[in-house]
């Protein structure tokens, strides 16, 4: 009966890969010259195709790639990642344009995303996609210099606050996004931890205000589903006895039954060794004593 399963969800897996690496040839075909596609693993194509000529039972990392588009005069870059089980299972795609200000390039993920949602779930879609963005990426207006935030209101009592944000996420693959997460944390100065997969965990922690700011940015973008589960405040002076993260990293916690999958147990330890499983049993229920 094991052996039926595992062999059903092989059989899953080569029937997606099969149509993944078929997409994938049609765009390369579509933008063959170098650098419109780049592939974050440049073996990743030579794994997928090993798992599906039986060279290896491991299932492949999942296919990420970015697409450089010129459209109108704008450079777009697509950031896609696809699940194993895509088509079955949604694109992640995140699209990024350094003529338009946050506002609209946020409008015009979301606006993507409800497109593929409505009209393409399980079957391929990335063609159609960016057929999409060619015909609708002239909707959203350019500004050519973004007015500055106004952060002048809030007050200087807020902004001293030390707070700590535990922030889930049904997953984050998006290796743009993942970058993001940290490269914004660590302009803000800004302590903690990103662990990417299913689900993808996040804590932060600074002051109030480049903590909101930091969370705007990142909000902004295009999720299935994230939030801040728990805010934790703290006052000035308690920051240095509370802070419990020297810098902000991207954990390499990996699951070892399933890869795209965060591995909670790993995380469950390193949690309690900071002190923090208390509030981390309460957030998310990961922990048990077994």
């Amino acid at each position: 009966m094991a052996t039926t399963s595992k062999s059903t969800m092989k059989d899953c897996y080569v029937g997606c890969l099969t149509q993944q690496i078929e997409e994938f040839e049609l765009l390369k075909s579509m933008y063959p010259n170098q650098g419109e596609i780049v592939c974050s693993d440049k073996d990743i194509i030579k794994d997928i195709r090993e798992f599906l000529d039986n060279k290896t039972e491991y299932i492949p990392s999942h296919l990420d790639f970015k697409l450089n588009l010129f459209i109108d005069g704008l450079k777009l870059e697509v950031f896609i990642n696809l699940p194993s089980s895509y088509p079955k299972e949604e694109p992640d795609i995140y699209v990024r344009c350094n003529k338009m200000n946050r506002q609209n390039e946020s409008s015009l993920n979301s606006e993507l995303m409800n497109y593929i949602k409505e009209n393409h779930i399980g079957e391929v879609c990335l063609y159609t996609a960016i057929s999409w963005l060619q015909e609708n990426v002239d909707k959203f207006s350019i500004i050519t210099q973004e007015s500055p935030a106004d952060t002048n209101n809030v007050s200087n009592e807020t902004k001293n606050e030390f707070v700590r944000f535990w922030i889930y996420s049904h997953h984050i693959y998006n290796k743009r996004k993942r970058e993001e997460i940290v490269k914004k944390a660590r302009e803000l100065k800004l302590t903690g931890f990103s662990l990417p997969g299913k689900p993808g965990i996040i804590c932060i922690e600074g002051h109030h205000d480049d903590c909101k700011e930091w969370w705007k940015d990142i909000k902004s973008m295009t999720w299935k589903k994230i939030m801040i589960r728990k805010t934790e405040i703290f006052e000035p002076c308690e920051e240095r006895s509370y802070r419990k993260f020297s810098n902000f990293e991207e954990l390499c916690l990996k699951n070892p039954v399933h890869n795209k999958h965060s591995n909670m147990s790993e995380l469950s330890k390193l949690m309690n060794d900071l002190g923090l499983n208390q509030v981390f049993n309460e957030l998310f229920g990961l922990c048990n004593d077994e």
